[in-house]
């Protein structure tokens, strides 16, 4: 019978926090997991009608896995015909959640994976079709985590690697001018068992102290407009401008990290950087 089981995933856990409003949707997961998906889509959202895109105007549908042409790249098909083929594993469920979590997002990243797989390689670049900026898209499409943050200090403190700072002596700070948001469904699979040395890449963007005054739904919304906005307007995106963040240690998200010396760990929480960006 098609399907998976959703029976164990707990959606209260903070990491899920930019996708549970619809993965609790889901019951069971009983069912085509594309089917479901799409019920969802059906659905849509209080006071929204009309229905997700993608950057090409196709509206956004999730299919069958054979749905995909054997000739065709999966970031190309997705972008051309707005069907996203879709297996019925976890691992597709959360891409398929984060869509909803974060349309606009989803939607710029899906269109930047599709221009670099149409426009030749580098000459430095050793795989055809793949250079430093699809390598990055990629990358936080996967395993990517938001960092919305008020506070140029802690922003600091996590690109030279100060955990000491960010999670300790700040930590009350950390909690109250930062808040994390899981956009890569690869991480979000990765969290259903998670292990202290597990690491996102952590892209940090920029609010204001009112963002923290809004409704989560609202603070959502808003982070996934300025991650696509800023994918938009920075085509020399790398690697390089994403953070390794181990995730366990942020404030809230596991038990053992309100004792210091769970940070006391050098083969998780490494030294900083010699250079910042």
């Amino acid at each position: 019978m098609a399907g998976i089981d959703l029976s164990g995933i707990d959606w209260s856990k903070p990491w899920f926090s930019s996708i549970a409003h619809k993965g609790e949707q889901l019951g069971s997961g009983e069912g085509a997991l594309c089917d479901n998906l799409n019920r969802l889509l059906a659905a849509g959202a209080p006071g929204r009608s009309a229905r997700l895109r993608l950057a090409s105007g196709k509206p956004l549908l999730f299919v069958p896995q054979s749905d995909l042409p054997a000739s065709c790249a999966y970031e190309t098909h997705v972008h051309d015909t707005g069907r996203v083929p879709t297996r019925d594993n976890l691992h597709d469920l959360f891409n398929g959640l984060v869509w909803f979590g974060f349309p606009h997002t989803k939607m710029r990243l899906n269109a930047m994976q599709a221009q670099a797989l149409r426009q030749p390689a580098e000459p430095a670049e050793p795989v055809a079709g793949r250079g430093r900026l699809r390598d990055a898209v990629t990358l936080f499409d996967e395993n990517g985590l938001v960092l919305a943050c008020s506070s140029d200090d802690l922003a600091q403190a996590l690109r030279r690697f100060d955990w000491r700072t960010l999670f300790i002596e700040r930590r009350t700070s950390t909690l109250m001018q930062t808040e994390p948001w899981v956009v890569g469904h690869g991480l979000l699979e990765k969290l259903l068992h998670p292990y202290k040395s597990l690491t996102a890449h952590a892209l940090i963007v920029p609010v204001d102290d009112s963002y923290f005054r809004s409704p989560p739904q609202q603070r959502r919304a808003t982070v996934d407009r300025l991650v696509a906005d800023w994918l938009a307007n920075w085509p020399f995106f790398t690697p390089g401008d994403l953070c390794p963040l181990p995730v366990l240690g942020l404030p809230g998200w596991w038990p053992d990290n309100t004792v210091p010396g769970f940070y006391d760990d050098p083969a998780v929480f490494r030294p900083g950087r010699s250079r910042q960006r």
